[in-house]
């Protein structure tokens, strides 16, 4: 059994050593933030608070961070950066894909936005777009995660918000942006030298050799890798 987290540094030195973890435990055996540090250390705003990790790895540049496990949240190092990029990202662009019906209008105008604007909150998305909690904001966050999951963006950090007085409130919210501005140069290179295939597979070998007793079948369906 893995030892729990305490450090900062602690946790960078795991998920290097993994390759990639998940934040939240996806299935039982397969390592996790979550389960790899006490529930008394979240949420306390601390240095030693692991929610404050994954974005500081992120912005940081240390660890790629978001709904990239498949659309689960988790890490991935430089290693492995290359291969699940390469294992989820379609290989059409995405005017590509959108003039061939394959995106959602929604999905559509949220990349221009990204491609527009650099980096954006999923609240500065939700003003720009007009979108409220009772209309359009679920379909904005959907779209916002399918982008994290096929690897056109990804998180970049966070940020407090700013009231109309100019005045910061709040707990920091996620900031993201295109995969192709965050990814610091060498961590792409590799990726077109895996086919979709292969990195799959590379994906769930390395996955039952970090896990305890975790099923290939389960874990591929987990990962949206069948």
């Amino acid at each position: 059994m893995a030892m729990m987290l305490t450090t900062y540094e602690d946790f960078i030195a795991r998920v290097e050593a993994l390759g990639f973890m998940a934040l939240s435990p996806l299935l039982p055996g397969l390592p996790s933030l979550g389960g790899e540090t006490t529930e008394s250390s979240w949420h306390t705003g601390l240095d030693s608070d692991p929610w404050r990790w994954k974005d500081r790895a992120a912005e940081e540049k240390r660890l790629a961070y978001g709904c990239i496990l498949g659309g689960h949240k988790g890490f991935v190092t430089q290693r492995m950066y290359p291969i699940f990029f390469a294992a989820y990202h379609p290989p059409l662009s995405m005017p590509e894909r959108w003039a061939g019906g394959a995106v959602s209008q929604q999905t559509w105008q949220i990349w221009q936005l990204f491609e527009k604007h650099g980096a954006l909150t999923i609240s500065r998305v939700r003003q720009i777009l007009g979108a409220s909690r009772k209309q359009g904001a679920n379909a904005a966050d959907a779209a916002i995660q399918q982008l994290q999951h096929e690897y056109y963006i990804t998180v970049d950090g966070n940020e407090r918000k700013v009231s109309a007085k100019g005045q910061l409130y709040g707990w920091p919210v996620i900031r993201y942006r295109r995969v192709a501005d965050w990814a610091p140069a060498g961590w792409l290179d590799d990726a077109k030298d895996w086919s979709a295939e292969e990195a799959r597979e590379l994906i769930l070998d390395d996955s039952i050799k970090l896990s305890n007793g975790v099923n290939r079948q389960g874990l591929a369906k987990k990962l949206g890798l069948r």
